[in-house]
């Protein structure tokens, strides 16, 4: 499949001519085709001309999973404007926080019915900024954010909601359009900051060329109904279900927020072919599912990543959800979010051994990273990837873009995986998240998988604490499917005869939930905290 437009808001005109009346957008009672998209995107991006943005300005988007979000995003693309999508679940201090870093001049907010008032919690956190300004509406705290659109909320609305004000000339439009280039910044897509502040990952129009490898390696068509329930301010869902359909002529269905019953629903009335989503999801919606009869058997395929993958879990997502295929991706923000990916039809423990191939013609190596040597076939390494789906690098950032990409290009994945004979590249877990036990190495990933065959587990999480002794041993956080499902006794009998000694946990903890980001990313770095304060309480009283 050739990419027509060279420019995302190129891509969108191109859709609009071949697909003009097939369905593109689906979001609560609103259906928009690709003409009524392409035709609504100039009219936003008129209204953002009006207001003083083009070329190179910073318009930050804080709105649920609504048709107005991607519509205002399309209407950066098609006048060069950079994009910089917010978590809706971030804090007021979160939020300006990254409006002031992003120096965003313009932002549009959402005004959510029954929901969290965005206005609100940001004037909480910055006196001053006031959206019903025409210009300085940030205050002397975003003395750089100049101007607001507020977009009501659609609950119940069935036409789509645009701006009643005054447009800049088509003209000026046309010009606009005629200057952006493919390597211009399009959107600024922020890490989940698992381990430290999120970082802006800068992407170009070039990301088009790698969600159309993720189209071909997904074999998305014209047919396909893609579920948009991944946060549109997340790259997973920018990047799998939000330009696939511009570029195939498939249909996005997009969910407000993740309720797994309602979902399941969704699925089941809109026959959706396509899913993905982190383990979580998976087991919401088999409960789901299980609980409500759904039928969910028009899923043609489906993705999972972002945690270990238990045999269990794919065996059931299969069976249970009537799945065509189970495909692992590997991916992360900064490489336009696939990078890897297991071929439709494939044996299902690759899936479950996170086995993928490279989707494109850009570069994969494993590497040591001590001496900067490709491994050996079967060897782990530091994953490093180059080539047109890595980002530009981070917003205004250029020293922590340095430490990620080096000399040579190659961006520093900081993963730990393997090749194997066949090339099909393992992902083992984090390089940092790897522990030493008495000079061994233990992968957190290996033992979550041997964790996850016991029956009464539902997830688990393993990280490495300090031991005088040994120098670490592992730490075990367990989520059983129900409280006393299973005990202390039983996880170590489980693991006696899968794991050598020094790989079984030392100490183990059960919880009822693991702490996440708000994009639904595990909290590593809290979990590292509490382990840490827990052994050495528990060392310091034995």
């Amino acid at each position: 499949m050739q990419v027509h437009g060279n420019t995302i808001g190129a891509v969108l005109r191109d859709a609009a001519v071949r697909d003009a009346d097939r369905l593109f957008l689906r979001c609560g009672l609103r259906e928009i085709s690709f003409a009524q998209a392409d035709a609504a995107v100039d009219v936003l991006a008129c209204v953002l001309l009006g207001r003083g943005m083009g070329q190179g300005s910073r318009i930050a988007l804080l709105l649920p999973s609504i048709a107005e979000f991607p519509l205002y995003l399309l209407a950066c693309a098609r006048i060069g404007a950079v994009c910089i999508p917010i978590g809706t679940r971030y804090t007021g201090s979160e939020i300006v926080d990254l409006l002031r870093r992003s120096r965003s001049a313009m932002l549009i907010l959402g005004e959510v019915a029954d929901g969290p008032d965005f206005a609100a919690r940001i004037a909480d956190a910055a006196p001053g900024f006031d959206p019903s300004r025409r210009d300085h509406c940030g205050g002397s705290v975003l003395p750089d954010l100049s101007c607001a659109i507020r977009v009501p909320d659609p609950v119940g609305a069935s036409t789509l909601l645009l701006p009643d004000e005054s447009e800049t000339g088509r003209e000026a439009l046309a010009a606009a359009e005629a200057a952006v280039e493919i390597h211009d910044p399009v959107v600024v897509v922020y890490t989940s900051g698992t381990s430290g502040v999120p970082k802006g990952a800068v992407h170009t129009h070039a990301m088009l060329r790698n969600c159309t490898n993720m189209v071909r390696a997904f074999a998305i068509t014209r047919d396909d109904r893609i579920l948009g329930h991944m946060p549109l301010y997340h790259v997973a869902g920018l990047c799998a279900a939000l330009i696939p359909p511009l570029l195939s002529g498939a249909s996005v269905t997009l969910v407000r927020s993740w309720d797994a019953a309602s979902v399941a629903a969704l699925i089941e009335r809109e026959r959706i072919t396509m899913f993905g989503g982190i383990p979580t999801h998976y087991v919401d919606l088999l409960d789901a599912v299980a609980e409500g009869g759904f039928d969910t058997s028009s899923l043609r395929t489906a993705w999972i990543g972002g945690a270990t993958i238990s045999p269990e879990l794919a065996r059931r997502a299969v069976d249970e959800l009537g799945l065509g295929g189970l495909q692992a991706i590997y991916g992360m923000t900064e490489t336009t979010s696939t990078t890897t990916l297991t071929p439709i039809g494939d044996d299902l423990m690759r899936v479950c051994e996170n086995k993928g191939k490279p989707i494109g013609d850009f570069e994969i190596a494993v590497v040591d990273p001590g001496t900067g040597q490709c491994c050996a076939v079967g060897a782990a390494g530091e994953v490093r990837v180059r080539g047109y789906l890595v980002m530009a690098g981070y917003l205004d950032d250029p020293e922590a873009t340095a430490q990620a990409i080096d000399a040579d290009g190659w961006f520093h994945t900081g993963d730990l995986g393997a090749f194997d004979d066949q090339g099909y590249l393992q992902i083992r877990g984090r390089l940092k998240d790897v522990f030493r036990v008495g000079g061994s190495t233990v992968s957190p990933a290996e033992v979550e998988a041997a964790i996850a065959k016991l029956d009464g587990v539902r997830q688990s999480v393993v990280v490495g604490v300090a031991d005088p002794r040994l120098g670490e041993v592992g730490f075990a956080f367990i989520q059983p499917v129900q409280a006393g499902a299973v005990t202390r006794a039983e996880i170590d009998a489980h693991l006696r005869d899968r794991l050598a000694g020094y790989k079984r946990p030392r100490f183990v903890r059960f919880v009822d939930a693991f702490p996440m980001t708000s994009t639904g990313k595990l909290r590593r770095e809290e979990l590292r905290r509490i382990a840490g304060e827990e052994a050495s309480a528990a060392q310091a009283a034995a």
